[in-house]
């Protein structure tokens, strides 16, 4: 007869599939020589033969998959049952072996795990289902808890669960008996960043005790992200670690509270990060694809206690050659002063996965079309702390190929800090491939430039019928897969929406560098400026819209006393657009929120509702047009005459046969400009249509796991959303929980420096005596007046007309406030900014 249990470092792996997923999982790291804690792993077989003995027929596993329904009074009597059978001898005889023999070298408590066939498999992870009993020191315990993991198998979670993967689907369960690690600091490290696709990152999460809890989450770990190839430490952030998940001496676990100084202090030496990194990278490379590795350290040593497949973001095959040697991470200069003004702030993974490949895309295709090589493994977004930086190092040294223009020149057009340390990275580039392109550079430019408004009118009719179409769905009638499908459609119409976009970006910087060179040789210092203003008053452009819209309505509005008193007396918040009194503007504002509802306040976050759901800014800006004087702004009036003034200027200091080709290019970039306002919006459409799907797919996810709240899916990346539309039984509440509280620990950290050399610092505010703050200008004009700092739209009702509005990052979604303003300062963006365009547009 085969025994009925066995040493898992004797276990075949590849003939191990009637031991379950962790077991086989386990006897692969064992085999390979990792560290893993001594263990026995028991067969499904064996489970089988018990249900066999001690239950019916019509009750075991295979027949109660096969029944139409089955009620859950059953399924507990059931698991009851097999709960108070008795083991055969030779069960119990093979587990008094075990134990002692793993007593006799040295346990003293063990953990008894599930493992069953369906379950850390690629594809079919079941994580969570089944039952793991931790700290078990008697025999009898250890009996019991064998039980337990067989009469998991009739929860009515696992039985759905089973039921959803086939016919086919093994039913059996698998039993792991391990020696207890009493950890002092464990955790879960991914060997690839989970939610960047970053191959080239371990991702700790590490805490105190054991790893129950940072696993179920629980805590708040530490989070370190480390350099694979390096073994540097990219970015490390000290989680709460209140309490801890301890060994109890007579048997069992408790939970612990940490005390305060320690909480502080970071739970892994650099020592053990370098061990741990080293760790990630062996098992990556043993098994060939990314992991999620459970880990715990006692005196300095460090068990692997599983590892199963993960699911990672796929990062898309990318042209070019490789650097020549890496960087080194201490000397990188990062910035989000350009990126945050679009999406500042902690981003939810939802949205990450959406838009980090998209960012590096946009790049690749501007530098493309100016002609510069891009290394294939050039890392040019990342992420600190849940915000989106630029690697200003990269992009400056990919700059440095254009011969006649400094770094400085595009980090200051972002409105970035430009760093000393990026001199060092200028003189390292050779502009030799840059001129054997040129002629192929001018040339596909040229057709470009001809070809793309044709390109841009095939595309908006495109664009108006995927619109249609897709918003005409209801994504609450569609079964999975065609809410996969709607996923799948929105997805590439960001695609296309976005390659036609970043083709008029690249054009736009192309031209907007080669103006600005023209500017600094016919006006010196004055060429800034002049840039500015020639830039003013362009007239129709579309992320402006919405504000003379508004004004507009407002202005309306003063023939109808009852809605007026309403909007200025009743809370922002109780503002509807149905509770307005019926007349003309109450039909204004309904056609204002189908022409620009799917624009909002951080509108590049999905998780962000938009001004259809929160009409809260567009009732303030209202209220602030109304509170103040009657009458039009005539600013954007002011802004026109500033152009007229700035071209005439222009036109005398260019010598005359260069007048008209100066001319022309003036109105290529003023072309550009509008094109990319106009197409960015069609962008934030479509991230309006990921929202749609995310919070369909978040209703769905709450329907069957509650305590994963119902914006569960903007914590899971694009392909896990995925996952769980194709798969009706795929259980992430844990996963979503973890992330939510690393998000929500982000958010409550200090806003890392906005431009820093290395990693960021953990300072909690930067101080400073100077009485007057200096930044670049995106208009021209003083402003006078009493300061109103918003640092959210919560406080959006204190804002009142005439004052100067100040906001950490002005992105779109705050245009039409803008106009009420005197004037607008922020801490985030540069003259080719959308809120600089928007500003200048305005006249404020």
């Amino acid at each position: 007869m085969p025994r009925v249990l066995k040493r898992i470092e004797s276990v075949v792996p590849r003939k191990a599939s009637g031991y379950g997923g962790k077991a086989r999982g386990l006897a692969a790291l064992a085999r390979a020589g990792f560290p893993v804690p001594a263990a026995y792993a028991m067969p499904g077989w064996v489970g089988d033969s018990f249900y066999s003995s001690v239950l019916e027929i019509e009750d075991r596993p295979r027949a109660l998959l096969n029944a139409p329904h089955v009620p859950d009074e059953r399924l507990q009597s059931i698991a009851e049952r097999v709960r108070e059978a008795t083991l055969p001898q030779d069960v119990v005889r093979g587990v008094s072996d075990a134990l002692l023999a793993m007593r006799g070298e040295g346990a003293i408590g063990f953990a008894v795990r599930s493992s069953a066939m369906h379950e850390d498999q690629e594809g079919v992870s079941a994580a969570g289902m089944h039952s793991t009993l931790l700290n078990l020191m008697r025999e009898d315990e250890v009996l019991d808890a064998i039980k337990t993991c067989w009469s998991s198998v009739f929860r009515p979670r696992v039985l759905s669960y089973l039921r959803a993967l086939g016919d086919d689907v093994p039913v059996s369960v698998g039993v792991v008996i391990q020696v207890m690690v009493p950890a002092e600091v464990s955790g879960v490290l991914f060997t690839t960043n989970p939610l960047t696709g970053d191959a080239g990152e371990v991702v700790i999460n590490a805490s105190y005790g054991l790893g129950s809890a940072v696993v179920e989450g629980r805590v708040t770990p530490d989070t370190y992200r480390v350099d694979k190839a390096t073994g540097q430490l990219r970015d490390q952030i000290i989680g709460g670690k209140a309490h801890q998940t301890v060994l109890e001496p007579s048997g069992g676990v408790r939970d612990a509270a940490v005390a305060p100084a320690q909480r502080e202090t970071p739970a892994l030496s650099e020592q053990q990060l370098l061990h741990l990194t080293d760790l990630a990278a062996r098992i990556e490379s043993h098994f060939g694809d990314a992991r999620d590795v459970e880990w715990g350290i006692t005196e300095q040593q460090v068990y692997v206690l599983q590892a199963r497949p993960v699911v990672v973001p796929s990062v898309r095959n990318r042209r070019g050659s490789r650097r020549d040697r890496p960087w080194d991470r201490r000397k990188l200069v990062w910035s989000n002063v350009n990126v945050g003004e679009a999406l500042p702030g902690v981003v939810t993974p939802f949205t990450w996965s959406v838009l980090s490949q998209f960012s590096d895309l946009g790049f690749r295709r501007a530098f493309g079309a100016m002609g510069c090589s891009v290394p294939r493994d050039a890392e040019l977004v990342g992420d600190f702390r849940g915000r989106i930086y630029l690697n200003l190092t990269e992009l400056s040294s990919i700059m440095s190929q254009v011969p006649w223009i400094h770094p400085s020149t595009l980090v200051r057009l972002g409105g970035g800090q430009y760093a000393a340390e990026l001199d060092d990275v200028v003189a390292e580039r050779s502009s030799t491939g840059f001129f054997l392109r040129l002629p192929q550079t001018v040339a596909r430019y040229a057709r470009e430039n001809f070809r793309l408004q044709a390109r841009v009118d095939e595309f908006e009719e495109h664009f108006a019928e995927e619109r249609m179409r897709i918003n005409g769905i209801d994504p609450r009638l569609l079964e999975p897969s065609g809410l996969e499908r709607m996923l799948g459609d929105v997805e590439h119409l960001l695609d296309e929406t976005g390659s036609i976009m970043l083709t008029a970006y690249a054009n736009l910087l192309t031209a907007v560098l080669v103006l600005i060179g023209l500017l600094r040789t016919f006006q010196g210092s004055r060429g800034s400026g002049l840039y500015r203003e020639l830039l003013s008053g362009l007239q129709d452009v579309a992320s402006a819209r919405p504000g003379f819209v508004l004004r507009q309505i407002a202005a309306r509005a003063r023939q109808e006393p009852e809605v007026v008193q309403r909007i200025l007396d009743a809370e922002l918040s109780d503002l509807t657009v149905s509770g307005l009194p019926a007349g003309r503007t109450q039909d204004a504002l309904g056609r204002f929120l189908e022409d620009y509802g799917f624009r909002g306040i951080r509108e590049a976050e999905i998780a962000a509702p938009r001004w259809s759901e929160d009409p809260t800014l567009m009732f303030a800006t209202l209220r602030a047009h109304l509170a103040g004087p009657p009458g039009l702004d005539d600013r954007d009036q002011d802004s026109q005459r500033i152009r007229e003034e700035a071209e005439e200027q222009l036109n005398k200091s260019v010598p005359f046969p260069l007048r008209p080709s100066v001319t022309k290019l003036l109105d290529v970039v003023r072309r550009f400009t509008r094109m990319r306002e106009h197409l960015r919006g069609h962008v934030v459409e479509v991230l309006g249509m990921f929202r749609r799907v995310a919070l369909e797919a978040s209703r769905r996810i709450e329907a069957r796991e509650p305590e994963a709240g119902s914006d569960a899916a903007f914590f899971l990346t694009l392909a896990e959303v995925r996952r769980v539309l194709y798969d009706d039984n795929e259980r992430v509440a844990i996963r979503v929980q973890r992330r939510r509280l690393e998000y929500e620990r982000n958010e409550a950290l200090p806003e890392p420096p906005s431009t820093f050399v290395g990693f960021p610092t953990d300072d909690a505010a930067i101080t400073s005596t100077a009485k007057r703050l200096r930044g670049l200008a995106a208009s021209r004009g003083v402003a006078e007046g009493r300061v109103r700092i918003l640092r959210d739209p919560s406080h959006l009702a204190d804002f009142a007309p005439g004052e100067v509005l100040v906001v950490a990052a002005a992105d779109t979604g705050w245009a039409p406030l803008f106009l009420a303003a005197s004037g607008v300062a922020t801490e985030l963006g540069g003259p080719l900014s959308h809120a600089a365009i928007i500003l200048r547009e305005y006249g404020v």
